[in-house]
């Protein structure tokens, strides 16, 4: 009896075990099957992922719905304000004027056409502020010019992802708003505003948006003759030197055109004259009175006094010439006051 207890009490244990090597068995394959799934799972992500950041060649505007309001991406549109509102824009893409933002305040401005040179950047800072490095740029303007050259700019700095999408005018899609077609923006000239050059010269493209500002006193020191035989510019105020400063005593040379202090005769009167709370801006025939002038005015303390040397350098329009009015034969011939 024992024997035969014995024998069923291991033909007991080997039933559990066989039981338990089943568990096992089991539970090792779907742990083998858990292993397996989550290894293809995470081939397919990554296959996904890399299908994901795989970026197109190339971006026009026809295709821009395919990634506008992506938080990926930065969407540009490099026409003024102006042309927004009158001809239209895309939602989803910021304005970032060149003429009127990038260029008007030297930060990108062109030195060769259209052809970018690197020091055609002027504030690199600002640049990189206003388009994110880390976003995929795509830009677009009126023809794909403006924005082709700044994608060069941009390259130059590094980046790496960056589309000229070309003309706003090929986008069909639906996030496109309609401008009134008449909208304008009039914005008063760079020269006419901010600190004046280190150097100003009657001959400058940019004289008459200087001379026409509020805050510049425009001085001509040529007698009064002078200005009515070779013609004046329209926003001068004339006070002559050889007849009026130096023959009242208000400002007297001692022989030559070497200024000393001691020329300034009546300094309140010479006050008086010129304001200091303006920018200066002085011409005369060649330049040698308004040098001279110039000189006696800093000796004062004026901080803002210029030279622009000879009226016969201006090159512009404002130029009033009585003998140019046509009624002499010879008044075509006269080399004073662009007599034409």
């Amino acid at each position: 009896m024992y024997y035969k207890y014995s024998y069923t009490l291991i033909e007991v244990t080997n039933k559990i075990l066989e039981e338990n090597m089943k568990k096992l068995f089991a539970f090792l394959g779907i742990a083998v099957l858990g292993l397996t799934l989550v290894a293809c799972e995470g081939e397919e992500n990554e296959d996904n992922n890399n299908q994901a950041t795989e970026l197109p060649e190339t971006v026009s505007a026809d295709e821009l719905d395919n990634y506008l309001y992506d938080e990926d991406w930065q969407f540009v549109d490099l026409r003024n304000f102006d042309d927004q509102m009158s001809d239209g824009w895309i939602r989803g893409f910021e304005i970032i004027p060149f003429f009127m933002y990038l260029e008007r305040e030297d930060i990108l401005v062109r030195s060769d056409g259209w052809d970018f040179q690197e020091s055609d950047i002027k504030n690199e800072s600002a640049l990189r502020e206003l388009f994110d490095e880390d976003k995929n740029i795509v830009m677009l303007c009126a023809a794909g010019t403006r924005a082709g050259y700044v994608k060069s700019a941009l390259e130059s700095l590094g980046y790496e992802n960056v589309w000229n999408a070309g003309s706003v005018s090929d986008y069909d899609g639906d996030g496109f708003v309609y401008g009134d077609g008449s909208f304008t923006i009039e914005l008063p000239h760079k020269a006419e505003m901010g600190d004046l050059p280190e150097e100003i010269d009657m001959s400058d493209d940019l004289i008459d948006y200087y001379l026409g500002r509020d805050d510049v006193q425009f001085v001509d020191l040529r007698n009064f003759e002078d200005k009515l035989n070779d013609g004046w510019h329209s926003d001068s105020t004339v006070v002559p030197f050889f007849n009026y400063l130096e023959s009242e005593e208000i400002l007297v040379r001692d022989g030559d055109w070497e200024f000393s202090a001691t020329d300034i005769k009546d300094e309140d009167t010479l006050r008086n004259i010129f304001d200091e709370d303006k920018n200066i801006i002085l011409i005369c025939a060649a330049g040698t009175r308004a040098g001279y002038v110039k000189s006696a005015l800093e000796e004062l303390g004026y901080e803002n006094v210029w030279n622009a040397g000879a009226l016969g350098d201006y090159e512009g329009t404002n130029l009033t010439n009585p003998n140019c009015d046509g009624s002499s034969e010879d008044s075509s011939e006269s080399d004073d006051g662009g007599c034409e």
